[in-house]
């Protein structure tokens, strides 16, 4: 394979990555000028939108196949394989949450968590917009960067360099690079969360045999909980938030490589 067959590979992902950042150009003046949380709701929705019309777009181009491969599911199974997945991760983590001594408090439902200096026209309104973003948003980020990215680049490198690349661009998308104390944030509290949920659902993805609703009902099921369980969780120190994310997704990916062990299948 020649050097420019090597970075052409390369190319649709990173058309990827920089369209999701001109989004958060776009989107930062738009957001600040919006009083309502609805209005943020459906901004958000529409972004999402994009992505996901040009990771088909790109799946389209680069695949030279039909798109009704990429949505067909295989194996209703491992569609509940996610769904069990995402439910054992809140297990995992709420119980080694509680075993290091973390802090629980009950909340009101629904709360709007993390919005609560915009106004509401409808308490319920908002919520069911929150989940529809949630749960969109996890249908475009499972078909661009496992659909579309993990496929195009293991076809050419490998899972490993599938998952990697994968999990690297998921991440970095996650970067408003425009805002820098939210960037520092971000390092601070997320970035291991996002790393190593990546680095599962790409696992997951290749273990369902590219089944884009595995991880989708996956991604989907644990957006919902982490907006509607009433509960807030304070790690008795950042250490140990990152701690439990990491430990977490560690026992999900090997439950996932013995429960669905092929011995014979190279990767």
């Amino acid at each position: 394979m020649s050097i420019e067959s090597r970075l052409r590979v390369f190319l649709g992902p990173f058309i990827l990555l920089v369209v999701s950042y001109l989004i958060y150009l776009l989107r930062y003046p738009l957001w600040y000028s919006l009083k309502f949380v609805e209005s943020i709701f459906v901004m958000l929705i529409l972004s999402y939108l994009i992505v996901l019309m040009l990771a088909l777009f790109l799946l389209k181009k680069d695949s030279k196949k039909s798109l009704s491969n990429v949505f067909t599911a295989r194996s209703h199974l491992m569609v509940l394989v996610g769904v069990v997945f995402a439910l054992l991760y809140l297990g995992i983590w709420y119980l080694i949450s509680f075993l290091i001594g973390s802090k629980f408090e009950f909340t009101s439902f629904p709360s709007l968590r993390g919005y609560e200096n915009y106004s509401v026209y409808l308490l319920p309104l908002a919520f069911a917009l929150q989940l529809i973003f949630v749960v969109f948003g996890a249908l475009a980020e499972e078909v661009a960067y496992r659909g579309y990215v993990q496929t195009r680049i293991s076809s050419k490198y490998g899972l490993i360099g599938g998952i990697f690349v994968a999990t690297l661009l998921f991440s970095l998308q996650h970067i408003h690079i425009f805002q820098l104390s939210w960037v520092e944030s971000f390092f601070q509290i997320q970035f291991l969360h996002v790393l190593f949920f990546g680095i599962f659902v790409g696992y997951l993805f290749f273990k369902s045999k590219e089944n884009i609703w595995s991880v989708f009902s996956f991604h989907a099921l644990v957006n919902i909980l982490s907006v509607s369980v009433p509960i807030i969780v304070t790690a008795s120190s950042l250490f140990a938030s990152q701690l439990i994310d990491i430990l977490s997704f560690m026992l999900l990916i090997l439950l996932l490589h013995y429960l669905f062990r092929e011995p014979n299948r190279k990767v």
